[in-house]
């Protein structure tokens, strides 16, 4: 691109009043004005969020017993810097569990032929050794068995007290060699990205209850390179044997929260929750996952302190409880023990793995929506603000004669210069979140995705960056202070910002229905493409409705604030008929060019008996959920058409589909919705499926 004349530099001066960055300000708007970003930005420390981490988990050790006769290490380092920092009612809350805690004192894996050389040891690499390994020493040859994840990787291999090495994870390795085949213990080399990181080590466990007349074994995760070098002497025929020595014991289980608030004004009840999950078990430590987010979260509420102090950030009306947790159980453990303190809860903030270096990982920092089944404003906070920083902090070409550089930079000195990789992403589990909106709390998940170091001996903290910490930091504080302080101004502003983006995915749910219409070269499948284009537009108006009415809880009066929010309902509607009508005129000219009848939207004959179809969850004994053991012997009777139909609802799914079951929808009404949410589901797939789940037990259908 050629560059600009003086001239025309000249101009542009001129054009902006040789004040060329009011114009980007303006185009750079988030929901806190100018001024208090700033100082958002000018306090939030990348720097401190990282020494947090250096002293949560400066590297994963081994856990000394004092650990579980007392507080773990973590618990301790958040207490310290949480109390230092002005934090209120800091606390440590023990929840007890069935499930004792496993800990290893002494961990080594040697070969012992064809050289002698020790492999692992547990306080070079903490997790080497899966999960609830027995005490004991065993030396025993090795049987290479490929994956190790079928039955038939078995066949012809005597593995009777012999170590299994397999690709497979260890609990299926033990499953199928030590329990099923009498294998003496198993080395698995399961790896997310072998290729890549052949030196990494997942985090991995064994079962801990073995069937009657059997025992736990061991077993060992290994590097994907080392794996390759014991497979290669075994195929050159060649015996390995290995020892491994293992001592370890158990303690009595527990889950060990962490919990501090900021203290609201006192003129609301309403709180809010700000939660990462400092232990995912107690022998995996994750300098990303999840010191990082509880590291961040601790910085968010430093600098949300002293700027609240020194004028420069309103002070909240609500509450703020910060929750540092076992993942999803001592959230649950938690809410459960609050009751009290849940109702008050408008919203969750949830930080899962925030510190990684984005462009070394090919990855983004993603916002992980609320699904369409909980519909709520907290997404448009949390979108406004990450794109305020996102686009501040890449070079954008048409303010080059600015100068080569960010506008608004938020960056650490200790930090990477990168762009901001930014996501917003539809709904996924698996983190606290989850768990919030099960207690009917609307949360949002903050993740960085890809992790090339997830879960694995390489999740260490010099894989993280600064300034990533800083803008995660700026984004979390900015959603955090809008959501404490907000009244009837902000709440109208924060619902003005719904029903703007509202309207942009109701063009994305559009562009998805033309699309469809569009891509569809067979005429004959012409009519039910515009069926699934009209659905598409009316499940986003739908779901945009609600979504306004949710911002009716910032008011003061939030009865008083869903009744005038609700005068955009009508107006939601008429925006959907437009679309509607563009879709129509758009089906009539594709029917045309096909040569095809123009059809009128009407139900088929299995759309009206599946509107006719309730389903219902099937209450088990206990309250439980369906067991395995239970489950699987359910399954072995199905026929193999019902098991495939199991299997054809598409993994994205599934979380929604859980939801809408427990909502006492006919089938017609769940299919439309998860079509309209995602892409076309075929109705027979959804009534296979359903069928199938019927005669193994968990659902119910009846007659609406």
């Amino acid at each position: 691109m050629k560059q600009n004349t003086g001239a025309m530099f000249f101009l542009l001066l001129l054009a902006v009043g040789f004040n060329p960055l009011v114009a980007q300000e303006r185009e750079d708007r988030t929901l806190l004005p100018s001024d208090q970003m700033r100082a958002i930005i000018n306090e939030a420390s990348g720097e401190r969020a990282m020494h947090h981490v250096l002293e949560l988990v400066p590297y994963p050790r081994v856990r000394p017993r004092a650990e579980y006769e007392g507080n773990f290490r973590e618990s301790d380092v958040m207490v310290k810097f949480a109390s230092e920092y002005g934090f209120s009612n800091v606390e440590v809350e023990s929840f007890p569990t069935q499930n004792r805690l496993w800990q290893p004192s002494q961990g080594e894996l040697w070969m012992i032929e064809p050289q002698l050389r020790k492999l692992y040891d547990i306080y070079d690499i903490a997790i080497s050794l899966a999960g609830n390994c027995e005490t004991g020493e065993m030396t025993a040859e090795v049987v290479d068995v490929g994956p190790g994840a079928r039955s038939d990787d078995y066949a012809g291999k005597d593995v009777q007290g012999k170590i299994v090495l397999g690709s497979a994870n260890p609990n299926t390795l033990q499953r199928l060699g030590v329990f099923e085949r009498g294998a003496a213990g198993v080395v698995s080399y399961n790896s997310l990205r072998a290729d890549d990181y052949p030196d990494q080590i997942l985090s991995a466990s064994i079962s801990a209850n073995a069937p009657e007349g059997k025992k736990p074994g061991f077993g060992w995760a290994i590097g994907p390179r080392e794996a390759r070098e014991i497979s290669a002497i075994l195929g050159r025929g060649q015996k390995v044997v290995l020892k491994s020595i293992v001592k370890a014991e158990t303690f009595p289980g527990e889950l060990e929260v962490v919990h501090a608030t900021i203290p609201g004004d006192g003129s609301t009840t309403q709180t809010i929750a700000i939660s990462a999950h400092l232990y995912e078990g107690y022998i995996k430590q994750g300098a990303n996952d999840d010191n990082s987010g509880c590291a961040l979260t601790l910085e968010m509420g430093r600098t949300y302190i002293r700027l609240i102090k020194e004028g420069k950030l309103p002070p909240p009306k609500r509450t703020i409880h910060f929750l540092w947790v076992p993942e999803i159980s001592g959230t649950n453990a938690w809410l459960n023990k609050h009751e009290d303190i849940k109702k008050t809860m408008i919203a969750d903030l949830n930080f899962d793995m925030e510190g990684i270096r984005l462009s070394v990982n090919r990855a983004h920092w993603v916002l992980q929506r609320t699904p369409d089944t909980f519909p709520s404003f907290l997404n448009d906070i949390g979108q406004s603000m990450m794109e305020f920083v996102a686009e501040t902090n890449r070079e954008r070409v048409r303010y080059r004669a600015n100068g080569y550089r960010y506008t608004l930079p938020v960056v650490s000195q200790n930090g990477s210069m990168d762009a901001f990789y930014i996501k917003i992403d539809k709904h996924y589990g698996s983190s606290d979140h989850v768990t919030y909106m099960q207690h009917g709390i609307p949360a949002l998940m903050f993740i960085t995705w890809p992790d090339m170091y997830y879960h694995s001996s390489q999740d260490t903290p010099d894989k993280l960056d600064p300034t990533q910490f800083k803008r995660a930091a700026v984004v979390g504080i900015g959603s955090m202070s809008v959501l404490a302080s907000a009244g009837d101004e902000m709440g109208l502003k924060v619902a003005g910002e719904s029903i703007t983006r509202g309207s942009a995915r109701m063009g994305e749910s559009h562009r998805k229905g033309i699309g469809y219409l569009a891509d569809e070269t067979n005429g004959t499948n012409l009519y039910q493409a515009y069926k699934e284009a009209m659905n598409a537009i009316r499940h986003q108006a739908n779901v945009e409705k609600k979504v306004v009415s949710t911002a009716a809880v910032l008011f003061e009066s939030p009865s008083d604030g869903e009744r005038k929010l609700a005068a955009f309902h009508p107006l939601l509607d008429r925006r959907a008929a437009a679309l509607e009508s563009e879709v129509e005129a758009f089906y009539r000219l594709r029917a045309g060019q096909k040569n095809v009848r123009i059809a009128k939207l009407e139900l088929t004959s299995a759309e009206r008996e599946a509107a006719r179809i309730s389903v219902e969850r099937v209450p088990l004994p206990g309250g439980g959920g369906f067991g395995a053991q239970a489950a699987a012997i359910a399954r072995a009777n199905l026929t193999e058409a019902e098991r495939t139909a199991l299997n054809r609802i598409p993994q994205h799914m599934n979380a929604e589909l859980n939801i809408l079951i427990g909502q006492k929808k006919s089938v017609l009404e769940i299919r439309d919705f998860l079509s309209g949410e995602f892409e076309p589901l075929p109705l027979e797939d959804l009534m296979g499926y359903f069928r199938s789940m019927e005669k193994v037990g968990t659902v119910k259908l009846g007659k609406q």
